[in-house]
């Protein structure tokens, strides 16, 4: 009695797939070369389509994936954020420590910071916007931010040439240019360095100028850029 062939056979799929893809070729009435060429390469053709079915389940399983870490992290993060005192701290950390990769963890490093800043702690608080801003692209909304955050952190710490870098870093950045321009003067008036640092309230001062502006319609920080500048001019 001959052996009964399994539908599972590979060598039995691969058999049926042929005859099924070769009545498929001659319903669509396709140019005989080409159904040729199909046919004679529909093995490597069935392997591709499989690599692509397998790389298609693979990156949506990685994308509910990821949603369901983000959606967890954000909640974590809000419930982190009701919290007082160590509470608060302990339960951020462990935000930033669980879902490193995420926006949440990031905003949790930022908070993290800030309570570091309001308890006198400006290493800790440096060492997390650094770690926060290694991590972000040129174009992200919130390097600005950070970097403005961090260079007041240099400066209340002590450190102008660090801060000076930094503001130098966010000189870079489209649509902050001037208020670099403006921290760098800062920080050159405060190491002594008064050429520079009128040097940087000049710049300011032609950079934010428009047609309609005159020294009597000055914004309140163009009119402390305009004293500064005088106080340096007259000394």
């Amino acid at each position: 009695m001959a052996k009964q062939q399994s539908a599972f056979d590979l060598k039995h799929i691969e058999e049926t797939a042929a005859v099924e893809t070769s009545g498929i070729l001659d319903q669509l009435n396709l140019p005989q070369p080409l159904t040729d060429f199909l046919q004679k390469n529909q093995r490597t053709i069935w392997i591709v389509v499989g690599i692509v079915a397998a790389v298609v389940t693979v990156v949506s399983l990685y994308g509910s994936y990821r949603g369901y870490t983000l959606n967890k992290a954000a909640k974590a993060y809000d419930q982190a954020l009701v919290l007082d005192g160590d509470q608060k701290k302990v339960a951020l950390e462990k935000v930033a420590d669980k879902y490193g990769s995420t926006p949440s963890a990031i905003w949790s490093l930022v908070e993290l910071a800030h309570m570091d800043q309001a308890a006198g702690e400006l290493t800790g608080a440096i060492d997390k916007l650094i770690a926060v801003n290694s991590g972000l692209k040129e174009n992200s909304l919130l390097k600005p931010l950070i970097l403005v955050n961090l260079g007041g952190l240099y400066e209340q710490n002590k450190q102008p040439e660090k801060a000076l870098s930094v503001y130098q870093e966010l000189k870079t950045l489209k649509g902050f240019e001037s208020a670099a321009v403006n921290s760098l003067g800062r920080v050159y008036e405060a190491q002594g360095n008064n050429e520079k640092a009128a040097q940087m309230f000049q710049q300011y001062l032609t950079m934010t100028t428009s047609e309609e502006t005159a020294p009597q319609q000055d914004d309140p920080v163009r009119a402390m850029v305009r004293a500064g500048l005088n106080r340096l001019q007259h000394k």
